[in-house]
């Protein structure tokens, strides 16, 4: 409960905004823009009503200068315009805005902004505007000029009657008349001019309602600091060990069964896995090989298990080695020479800096790994298993039924996960709920087996009648079909072999079912330099069509070739990835995907794909042939939880499904997984962070 209320609190406190969001979700008045951006990193997600338009939109300021925006609009009154659209119901168009701020408000000059509304697709709402805002202490007052949709001179006025209460009047320079249809939507009976409306802020939650002539209008939207660091503390995080240090000797300890045993039972107790430990008695050095697979950070998790190694190792020990790994394959190593300053840090007797001459950190070499192979302190493994938990996740606050093993071996079943999919012609949205069962196993030496299972619960994707258009092969257009199988099916059966065959080389070969409607088997290869803001891989699979009752396959079989070259800018957050190859419908192009990590742990982005796959069929045409693309936000659970973990949600949109450069999903990404764990995407944090947590 203490969880629902941190979140609760979270919204309501948060400090009050200046700027709001217009109608298109763009910052402005009603349904104007107006000169103002939003802090850096926040993002808006509402929906609006405006007769005879209802717009579902999000927007962010990706930067601290550019706000973009993207919006849903469905069009009251306007139908399919042929029978291949006749089930769509209402028209829905798709608009991309964008907003550039020029000039910073200063106590003389106002805020200064120029935009562009609709630049792509269809076109039908386009716009370019420039705008000045200028605070004059309660009062907040826009002049603007438009072009196009927006036809002329428009303004407005803001008032803040209190924190939380703004009254707003608009002059609405929208050029309805014009309108896509809108004889039929009834557009056209709208005139424009002077509007007003009412607004209420409470934290992250904002409503506006208005009133222009006899139509009632109102935007809902939903507000989150993404450069904020924190949303909510971690007040159930366990404390970090703080038992009373072993007295014995490097000699006795090493003697002694007890004193190793007790010192991998204390880490496994909190959370580590894979644990091996080994002494040097010459250099009097203890060396361990762990990781945690539920602490976000690093340094955290090596700070973490410092502490215990201090603690339940040798009294006389000089100096600590820590080698972190991920699926068994060494990531970072640790060195600590001087292990007395190491407790006095962690007593908060020393500072960082006075400790930093004592410490490194570099990129594992296999070397370090091959050190355990031939460990000098053998212990028996503790066969009983974990107990069988059901309940919320501490990994993502889902109800979840789950056990996991003292190494990487779980199984889970997640009852309720939801699927959806967009932009059909039987419909705008369609959705798919099915509970799902996932199993891995840890066979050692970086050979994982992982399995999963779903059964559908309740789902309308089936209902799509009509069939793929598609002039290419059906890689992905026929995923009713696939609906339309078996309830319950094999989602996915893969055995992967991980390996570190060098320094920041690393490797990954998997066979088996890769998802619903691929199988086959194929590999990945990652290089990651010692200098320099990049890295580089290569994925090749051989991919045959499983059936659509998922029991065999069909004849259509592939393979794919796609060779990644990620660069950074980690000041920014800023990763930009270009892949190109061979995709899924055996066309050749490229993709370009731009993402972004906010100081929250959210990251924004989006794909671009060209291929010389030509897509010429609806959405395509053969003068503009449909290219693939989308937007996604990939979200951090730790920020919504009480209690730290490393775990996300991603949600990835694109506006049509269609076969034109598409992927299979990926066994086991290995950028992403090295990305995600070295935090390589920010400067935010080091080697060190949150080595004292």
């Amino acid at each position: 409960m203490s969880r629902f209320v941190a979140i609760a609190a979270l919204i309501a406190f948060s400090p009050v905004v200046w700027g709001a969001p217009s109608s298109t979700g763009q910052t402005g008045l009603i349904n104007m823009p107006d000169g103002r951006v939003e802090e850096d990193g926040m993002w808006r997600m509402g929906v609006s009503r405006s007769d005879p338009y209802t717009a579902f939109w999000t927007s962010v300021s990706l930067f601290p200068r550019l706000e973009v925006s993207a919006r849903y609009t469905e069009i009251a009154g306007i139908y399919g315009t042929s029978d291949y659209w006749k089930d769509y119901g209402n028209y829905k168009d798709k608009a991309f805005d964008a907003k550039l701020h020029l000039l910073k408000e200063s106590q003389l000059l106002p805020a200064v902004s120029v935009g562009t509304q609709d630049y792509l697709g269809t076109q039908l709402f386009p716009a370019n505007y420039i705008a000045a805002s200028k605070r004059l202490g309660d009062l907040d007052a826009t002049i603007g000029y438009g072009e196009d949709r927006i036809d002329g001179v428009y303004g407005g006025l803001r008032y803040h009657v209190t924190n939380n209460w703004r009254l707003v009047a608009e002059y609405d320079a929208n050029d309805y008349q014009n309108d896509f249809q809108g004889e039929r939507s009834g557009a056209t009976d709208r005139e424009g001019g002077w509007q007003y409306g009412l607004e209420y802020q409470w934290g992250w939650l904002g409503a506006q309602v208005s009133q222009q002539d006899d139509e009632v209008g109102f935007n809902l939207h939903f507000d989150i600091p993404l450069g904020r660091s924190t949303f909510i503390p971690n007040m159930h995080e366990p404390a970090p060990f703080t038992g009373e240090p072993v007295t014995a000797s490097i000699e006795e300890w090493q003697a002694d069964p007890v004193y190793p045993r007790d010192l991998v039972r204390t880490l496994e107790e909190r959370g580590f896995k894979k644990v091996k430990v080994r002494i040097d008695r010459g250099s009097r050095t203890l060396q361990a090989e762990l990781t945690h697979p539920r602490i976000t950070l690093v340094g955290r998790a090596v700070g973490r298990a410092a502490r215990v190694l201090l603690a339940r190792g040798p009294a006389d020990t000089r100096t600590l080695q820590i080698l972190y790994t991920e699926r068994e394959q060494p990531l970072l190593t640790y060195t600590f020479t001087d292990a007395d300053a190491l407790r006095s840090y962690f007593a908060g007797e020393l500072s960082h800096a006075t400790l930093e001459p004592t410490m490194s950190v570099r990129f594992a070499e296999p070397e370090d790994r091959q050190r355990f192979a031939a460990e000098d302190i053998k212990i028996e493994p503790d066969e009983t298993p974990d107990d069988i938990e059901f309940g919320y996740s501490d990994a993502d606050a889902t109800l979840v039924l789950e056990q996991e093993s003292r190494n990487l071996s779980r199984w889970q079943i997640k009852p309720f996960n939801l699927g959806t999919y967009l932009n059909d012609p039987s419909g705008a949205f369609h959705y798919d709920i099915f509970a799902l069962g996932t199993f891995t196993h840890d066979f050692g030496r970086g050979l994982f087996f992982d399995a999963g299972a779903r059964v559908t619960l309740l789902e309308d994707v089936s209902d799509v009648t009509q069939e793929s258009n598609s002039e290419l092969p059906h890689v992905r257009t026929d995923v009713a079909e696939y609906k339309r199988g078996a309830e319950a099916k094999l989602n996915h059966a893969l055995l992967s072999q991980y390996a570190h065959p060098a320094q920041r080389v690393y490797t990954r070969f998997s066979a088996g079912i890769y998802e619903e409607m691929y199988g086959g088997f194929g590999g990945q290869a990652l290089y990651v330099p010692e200098v320099g803001n990049w890295a580089a891989d290569l994925s090749v699979d051989w991919l045959k069509q499983r059936d659509f009752e998922g029991t065999g396959f069909r004849d259509y079989s592939t393979v794919t070739a796609l060779a990644s070259l990620h660069y950074r800018i980690p000041s920014h957050g800023l990763t930009i990835s270009t892949t190109g190859g061979r995709f899924l419908a055996k066309d050749r192009g490229v993709r370009v995907q731009l993402k972004r990590r906010f100081a929250s742990g959210f990251e924004l982005g989006a794909w671009y794909t060209v291929t010389d796959g030509d897509d010429i069929t609806s959405p395509g045409s053969p003068d503009d042939p449909y290219h693939d693309k989308g937007i996604f936000v990939s979200i951090p659970i730790s920020s919504l939880l009480t209690k730290d973990t490393r775990n996300r949600g991603t949600i990835a949109l694109r506006p049509w499904t269609r076969d034109v450069g598409q992927t299979v999903a990926s066994p086991g990404d290995l950028y992403g997984l090295v990305e995600q764990r070295l935090l390589l995407n920010t400067d935010q944090y080091t080697g060190f962070s949150g080595l004292r947590d």
